[in-house]
């Protein structure tokens, strides 16, 4: 896909300002150098001390043709130099402006988000996570600490928070006590840990995803309070694993995980005012929906895969749903409440 080229209006009217304060300078520049035979920084003193008016005296004395191009030069040149000058500090004015609307307007917004995921890291797997979770409309919180990284996210629209998400402050700054799910994905295993036993402490019951690099580290993260770990080896090896042995499995990953798919997969926690609570599954209307639950899973760890008809969904069950993208949107809207998959 070709990318547009269109230049921005801002960086445009720079551009702008930039070409007339260069071509005054040429214009004066050129004058006392070629026609007054000046030597080049004597010139361009000259030539800089006029257009801002600094009030210091002449390099050397001037022929009456300069006089009179002195005086045409300040009275064409310098309304035109003030206006750029004034220009380019009103759009350093209105950006610092807009920047500190945005994150004051950023920062009450957190204090307010509840039921919301958090991102810690914005790398590559960062980022697929976040347009993930902003395809299907879900509200979350991104912490990092990179500069450039989170102004994409500013100017996406993400919320975010600049700071080490290693620090206790911050993951409470984010809101981590009133999130629904925390995915920890900075580049180190070690601050990986060091994150989850952190949110861990903060919120015990709080669903953490985190990534390792190996099953050691994977390991120590389950026993740090991680819900569940995603080693970045073993999972890669064995998705490998299974393509070669089905090679047809990939269409159907394609067709649940990909951006822009018609299907979804999520996992649904059953509340206790539900309508599809105590109810037989064949009693629901998931199938009028569009939407097949392939599996139930007790509180107790029990999983029905694949559960009868007559199989009661019970409070606190958890149901892995498989459907079209608004028919799974509804159900999560009006039905039951998603948990982090």
């Amino acid at each position: 896909m070709r990318r547009s080229t269109t230049i921005p209006k801002s960086m445009r009217r720079i551009a702008w300002i930039v070409a007339v304060l260069v071509v005054l300078t040429f214009v004066g520049t050129g004058w006392f150098w070629l026609v007054e035979e000046w030597s080049l920084l004597d010139a361009l003193f000259m030539t800089v001390i006029t257009l801002s008016t600094v009030g210091y005296d002449t390099v050397r004395p001037l022929t009456p043709r300069s006089q009179i191009f002195v005086i045409v030069y300040m009275v064409c040149g310098l309304g035109v130099f003030l206006f750029a000058v004034v220009q380019l500090g009103e759009m350093m004015v209105r950006a610092e402006l807009r920047t500190w609307l945005r994150r004051h307007g950023m920062n009450s917004t957190l204090k307010s988000v509840k039921d919301h995921f958090i991102v810690c890291g914005f790398g590559r797997m960062g980022r697929t996570i976040c347009r993930h979770l902003c395809d299907r409309r879900l509200p979350f919180v991104v912490i990092d600490q990179n500069e450039e990284a989170l102004l994409e996210c500013e100017q996406q629209g993400w919320l975010c928070v600049r700071d080490d998400a290693t620090n206790d402050r911050t993951l409470m700054d984010a809101g981590v006590q009133r999130a629904r799910g925390l995915a920890v994905v900075l580049d180190s295993d070690a601050d990986n840990l060091y994150v989850v036993l952190s949110a861990r402490l903060i919120a015990a019951d709080l669903q953490i995803i985190a990534r390792a690099t190996d099953e050691n580290s994977a390991h120590k993260m389950e026993r740090a309070g991680a819900s569940r770990v995603v080693s970045l080896i073993a999972n890669g090896a064995t998705t490998m694993a299974q393509l070669l042995i089905n090679p047809q499995v990939e269409d159907f990953f394609e067709i649940v995980s990909g951006t822009g798919t018609t299907l979804d997969l999520a996992e649904i926690r059953v509340r206790s005012n539900s309508p599809c609570a105590n109810r037989l599954l064949s009693e629901t209307d998931f199938r009028s929906r569009g939407v097949i639950i392939v599996a139930i899973r007790r509180p107790d760890g029990e999983v029905l895969l694949p559960p009868s008809s007559s199989a009661t969904i019970r409070p606190n069950d958890v149901l892995i749903a498989l459907g079209k993208v608004a028919a799974i949107s509804e159900l999560l809207l009006y039905e039951c409440e998603e948990v982090p998959t």
